[in-house]
């Protein structure tokens, strides 16, 4: 099954073995973000919501 990442675009191809497939199967509108993306928003969300240093 071909698959689109939410966030960047990239065409994915996903067998009937990867985590999502169900939930993709069912609802192939439903949003798919790829692992990259995926790390990139948890660094970005970890690094926001630490304390800034004072000058």
């Amino acid at each position: 099954m071909e698959i689109y990442c939410a966030i960047c675009g990239r065409k994915y191809e996903i067998t009937k073995i990867h985590k999502d497939y169900l939930r993709l199967a069912r609802d192939p509108k439903s949003p798919f973000i790829c692992k990259n993306c995926e790390n990139r928003v948890r660094y970005q969300t970890l690094e926001g919501s630490k304390p800034k240093k004072p000058i």
